[in-house]
């Protein structure tokens, strides 16, 4: 019932004596890598699995500016968890990769379309509404009122953005766990300073999408509209393709797009750098002022690499070291308390206790330092 599926997958016959003779061009990446999740029986890796990738989709749409009918997709999933947590994660990667080629005012669209609970009771209302207005929508509308009527809050159509406007919203039906879910996510946004406005008539063109659904804009992306990153969480996918419930969360990020709003703006993006500096968290309350410490060093042009971890200090380090990172800014109870941290050099192996301030400050330094020594020896 999915548009995409419906109207603009490239189908293909097989003219080979062929036990599958159709096939398609591929229009999305999540369902490619929850069908591998399953095949691969990644069930039984540490969980969660945070997988990437990176290729050409087709699509069988009018092209338009921002709109190919082939494009190159880049996306992330994270699957094995149903937290809050993985949705800022999944968030937050793309905000940050969209920040560090450079593109400024970025704006997270956000809503939950809720779960197989709640979201029933929601469209029988939603039916019940456009019912008065079927004869002013237009054709699509009326297809998808009997089809999938979640989706008449994404049509386009002038006259039906005004009726979708006074439509019953979702997020005043959500059950209690959906309903929390959203409010912690929102938080986590919030705690780590990442702008977000709620968009009631977000529900993303899939149909695998549960609670949150997000899409990345730049500020010149206000008149078109045209979302550089979007995606959601998926917790009944990798089940409905035959493998166990397993929740997931994840997106796709279309890299024409992203470079034709860098040529728009004149934007060059910064060439790729190794990680400097990595920031590792212990417990709840360094999660707090993680993002700040992570803020300071960005400030000072330090290249510096943060997702939140519930693994051990030695795990973290492990990850630390597999990034041939240069320092482990570490981040406990204490030093949250305190506002200091413990700076390891990875290196020499060895660590000293240090205001940020000054941890920032130091690493400054040596970096400066490092560059003029280069720049005097060529």
């Amino acid at each position: 019932s999915t548009d995409i599926v419906e109207k603009e997958i490239y189908l293909l016959e097989s003219t080979a004596d062929d036990e599958d003779p159709q096939f398609a061009l591929r229009p999305e990446g999540t369902a490619g890598v929850a069908r591998s999740y399953i095949e691969n029986g990644m069930n039984s890796w540490p969980q969660p699995v945070r997988l990437y990738y990176f290729g050409p989709m087709f699509r069988r749409e009018r092209p338009q500016r921002g709109r190919y009918r082939e494009h190159r997709q880049v996306g992330l999933e994270i699957i094995g968890d149903a937290s809050a947590e993985s949705d800022y994660l999944a968030i937050m990667a793309g905000y940050e990769i969209l920040k560090k080629v450079g593109l400024a005012d970025l704006t997270v669209a956000l809503n939950s379309i809720g779960c197989s609970e709640c979201r029933p009771k929601y469209l029988k209302r939603l039916k019940a509404y456009y019912a008065d207005h079927l004869d002013k929508v237009c054709e699509d509308c009326r297809r998808r009122f009997d089809t999938n009527p979640l989706r008449l809050l994404d049509c386009k159509n002038d006259q039906c953005i005004k009726i979708k406007a006074k439509a019953p919203q979702i997020l005043d039906k959500l059950c209690i766990e959906c309903r929390d879910h959203f409010q912690e996510t929102l938080e986590y946004l919030d705690d780590f300073g990442i702008k977000f406005n709620l968009d009631p008539t977000l529900v993303r063109g899939l149909d695998y999408y549960t609670r949150t659904v997000f899409e990345i804009s730049a500020s010149t992306d206000k008149e078109r509209k045209v979302a550089l990153c979007g995606g959601g969480r998926y917790d009944d996918l990798i089940s409905i393709l035959g493998g166990q419930k397993t929740p997931a969360v994840g997106w796709g990020m279309g890299a024409d797009r992203v470079v034709e709003e860098l040529k728009n703006t004149g934007i060059k993006p910064a060439k790729s750098r190794s990680v400097e500096v990595v920031i590792l968290e212990l417990g709840a309350t360094a999660k707090k002022v993680c993002k700040r410490i992570f803020n300071a060093f960005e400030k000072e042009d330090i290249n510096v690499f943060y997702i939140p971890s519930k693994d051990s200090l030695r795990g973290q380090l492990k990850m630390a070291a597999k990034l041939n990172a240069d320092y482990a800014i570490i981040v406990g109870q204490k030093e949250a308390l305190s506002d200091s941290v413990i700076v390891r050099d990875l290196r020499s192996s060895t660590q000293e206790d240090l205001p940020v301030k000054k941890a920032v400050e130091m690493i400054k330094a040596k970096y400066d330092k490092e560059a003029f020594d280069d720049g005097t020896s060529c």
